[in-house]
């Protein structure tokens, strides 16, 4: 990565920064208001305001949401607490000639800090070109997700009409991409993964305790090793195993590596320890991983979705950049991380990568 496209994509980046926060100082942001003070009727959904059953408190929530002065508004049913919600507040704002992705109530998402009772009030600028809500209950994997088009709502109209199920297809019918088939397959590698690669000096990658990382793939898709000459060290992504799809071709990979310890006095501020963790996957090279944004926080670490960015330009030749979806997640207890990381062409959607990258589990082997 030469020296003057990273200053370029600094300065896009920071330019794009500058636009996000002047759409959000217009009012594209979230807010939150107390119960009772302008926020949502609890009676607009019949019955008691704490909700028995999952059914009910999604249904509280569907008929919380309404128009508000300059945006939409909806309220969380009591009795219901925040590591119950998945609720996912995203869309795209112009930039340019084209747009960029804004993401609302997202730290109350990823801390799990939705408020029983609370009333949250999105406000809908005219930078908006879409926004939508995904609300579901985590404690109730059954329910079907609440799917809102927000700037529809705001303006009084109508939501779109979701389309009819499609008739049952022949068995030996196959979808023709990833895009077109339901992430259900959950499938799981050992690392270190082989020893091919090691040497005198990186010994303690070959020597890690087995752990094991699995996560959900289109049904049909599988794990391979590469071949044997292609089984080289890489201390970003050691261990490399090929994601297949389901005619064979391979259309990603996955590694793992080692979290490097800290001295104590020197710990990463709060939100900055996936700097210290993935650190040689941000190192400028032929590919470095950016955009780093959490779909999932556990005990001992999280999941994020990141985009993989490729190539180098030649002297005298303008940057083509390249770009592919990459999923993260780390494990301090194991001292371990995976990246996982899709080919530039891989018929793979955004939607995907964040389930396959909510779905990653790491576990000791026994």
């Amino acid at each position: 990565m030469t020296e003057k496209r990273s200053v370029n994509r600094r300065k896009g980046i920071t330019a794009a920064l500058v636009l996000a926060l002047g759409l959000l100082m217009a009012g594209c942001g979230g807010q939150t208001a107390n119960p009772g003070e302008g926020g949502a009727d609890r009676n607009v959904v019949s019955g008691s305001s704490t909700p028995q059953t999952a059914q009910d408190a999604m249904a509280f929530l569907e008929g919380s949401l309404r128009p508000c002065e300059g945006g939409v508004e909806f309220t969380l049913p009591e009795g219901w607490p925040g590591e119950d919600w998945n609720i996912q507040i995203c869309g795209r704002a112009a930039m340019g000639e084209g747009g960029m992705s804004v993401h609302l109530l997202e730290k109350e998402n990823v801390e799990k800090d939705w408020k029983p009772g609370q009333t949250y009030q999105i406000e809908c600028a005219e930078g908006y070109l879409e926004l939508n809500m995904s609300a579901a209950l985590d404690s109730d994997d059954r329910l079907e997700p609440l799917s809102v088009d927000l700037l529809a709502l705001a303006l009084g109209q109508p939501q779109p009409e979701r389309p009819d199920a499609p008739e049952a297809q022949p068995m030996e019918s196959q979808p023709e991409s990833a895009s077109e088939q339901d992430m259900t397959q959950r499938v799981s590698a050992q690392f270190p993964a082989y020893q091919e690669g090691r040497n005198e000096f990186n010994g303690e990658y070959y020597d890690q305790a087995p752990f094991t990382a699995s996560f959900l793939l289109p049904q049909g898709w599988s794990l391979t090793e590469p071949e044997k000459s292609e089984r080289v060290f890489d201390q970003g992504m050691n261990t490399q195993l090929l994601i297949c799809d389901s005619a064979g071709n391979a259309v990603g990979c996955i590694g793992y590596g080692l979290i490097e310890p800290t001295e104590p006095g020197n710990e990463p501020e709060e939100g900055e320890y996936y700097k210290l963790v993935y650190s040689y996957l941000h190192t400028p090279s032929s590919c470095f991983w950016e955009d780093y944004r959490v779909m999932k926080k556990t005990a001992a670490g999280e999941n994020a979705v990141a985009t993989v960015y490729f190539g180098e330009s030649e002297p005298g030749y303008a940057t083509e950049e390249r770009t592919a979806h990459g999923a993260l997640a780390y494990d301090k207890e194991l001292g371990v991380y995976v990246a996982l990381r899709m080919e530039e062409d891989a018929p793979f959607t955004a939607d995907q990568v964040e389930t396959l990258a909510q779905s990653l589990t790491l576990a000791a082997v026994a």
